[in-house]
C-alpha cells in the first residue's frame, strides 16, 4: 500500500485502474478503507464494511488474528521517551527537539569490511537440503557450520528469530580467530531472545571487535486514527564470502 501512495505522484498514473482479475492488480482503496475499518472497529466492522461495499473476503482467518492483536496506537516520540525513563522530566520534554549531535551521525554502515562485487565468473550451483535430511545428505544445520567455517572475508546473516547458541558461537569463532566481519541483522521483537542466547555463549570483549548486530522490522501502516500496524522481518538467509548463500529454515514447525 505504501507502494501505491508513491504511484499516485506519477502523473502517467493518474486514475489508473485494475480490477482483481488482472495480474498487475495488488490492492484496492476500498481494501486499504477496510483494513482501517478492522483497526479502528474490530472483525465485525470489518465484515460489515465488506458486505456493504461488495468486496470479497481478502485476508485470511490468521491474517486476521494477527492483525489484531497488532494494532497499537500511534504516539509519536513515545519511543524516545520510554527510552530516556532515566533522565529528568525536563530532558524528557525536550526529546522531540532538533539535536545534531543525536540525530546527524549516522550508523557506520559495514564499517568493518565487505568484499569487492565484482561480477561472478563460474559454474552457478544450486543444492537443496531437506528437513530430515536424505540419504547420504548432511544435516542442514551441518552445512551451515561448515560454511561459516570456510567463510575467509565476511558474513552476513539475516534472521527473524536467532538462537542457535552452536551457530552463535561459530560466528564470534570467525571474527575473533579469523578476523572474519561478521554482520547480522534480526527482528526487533526477538531481540530479547538474542541477547539470552548471548549470555549462553560465553562472550568476551574480543568478541565484538568484528561483530555488528542490528535490529529491524517489518514494514508499518499508518491509519487516520493514529493506528499502527508493524510488520515483522521473516527472512532468513546466510551470505558468505560474496559467492555463496544459504536461505530457509530446519525448524520443526
Amino acid at each position: 500500500m505504501a507502494l501505491s501512495q508513491v504511484q499516485c505522484l506519477d502523473d502517467n498514473h493518474v486514475n489508473w485502474r485494475v480490477n482483481e482479475t488482472k495480474p498487475e492488480f495488488l490492492y484496492s482503496e476500498d481494501q486499504r478503507l477496510a483494513l482501517e475499518t478492522l483497526i479502528t472497529g474490530g472483525r465485525e466492522a470489518f465484515q460489515e464494511y465488506l458486505k456493504a461495499q461488495e468486496l470479497r473476503s481478502f485476508l485470511s482467518e490468521s491474517e486476521l488474528e494477527r492483525l489484531c492483536q497488532r494494532v497499537e496506537a500511534y504516539r509519536p516520540g513515545s519511543e524516545a521517551r520510554g527510552e530516556a525513563s532515566g533522565e529528568t522530566g525536563e530532558e524528557r520534554a525536550l526529546s522531540l527537539q532538533y539535536w545534531p549531535d543525536r540525530s546527524d551521525i549516522s550508523v557506520p554502515e559495514l564499517d568493518i569490511g565487505w568484499p569487492d562485487c565484482a561480477a561472478y565468473r563460474g559454474v552457478t550451483r544450486v543444492t537443496v537440503h531437506t528437513q530430515p535430511p536424505a540419504d547420504g545428505q548432511a544435516h542442514i544445520k551441518e552445512v551451515v557450520r561448515k560454511t561459516i567455517a570456510q567463510a575467509q572475508k565476511v558474513i552476513a546473516v539475516v534472521m527473524d528469530v536467532f538462537t542457535d547458541v552452536d551457530i552463535f558461537r561459530d560466528l564470534l569463532e570467525a571474527g575473533f580467530r579469523r578476523r572474519v566481519a561478521v554482520y547480522i541483522i534480526i527482528e526487533t521483537t526477538a531481540v530479547n531472545q538474542f541477547l539470552h542466547m548471548c549470555e549462553r555463549a560465553s562472550m568476551h570483549a574480543g568478541h565484538l571487535q568484528f561483530l555488528r548486530v542490528r535490529c529491524t522490522g517489518g514494514f508499518e501502516f499508518y491509519t487516520r486514527s493514529a493506528q499502527r500496524l508493524r510488520g515483522t522481518l521473516a527472512q532468513r538467509f546466510l551470505f558468505i564470502d560474496g559467492d555463496k548463500a544459504i536461505s530457509g529454515s530446519y525448524r520443526r514447525r
